[in-house]
């Protein structure tokens, strides 16, 4: 079994996008349109949308997002104020 893995990274054209990679090795990619700094008011149906980590398949993976989001979006947001 593969550990979980969450990261954020903008894109070349600017997107901000995440990826989540569950304990079988399955990733989806996600679009942040405007990424809140924290993603812990959502309630657990909200990230497994096929819109966002349709992989994220138990209340696991629901913390894990959640926690490694708060620490992801913080080097998105410092990469987009250095950015002209």
């Amino acid at each position: 079994m593969q550990r979980l893995k969450f990261e954020m990274w903008k894109d070349r054209d600017g997107n901000i996008m995440s990826r989540f990679t569950d304990g079988k090795g399955r990733s989806t990619d996600s679009y942040w349109s405007s990424p809140p700094a924290s993603i812990d008011h959502v309630g657990p149906e909200y990230l497994p949308q096929p819109h966002r980590h349709p992989n994220c398949g138990n209340a696991r993976h629901d913390a894990f997002i959640k926690q490694r989001y708060k620490e992801e979006v913080v080097k998105v947001r410092e990469f987009q104020g250095s950015a002209s």
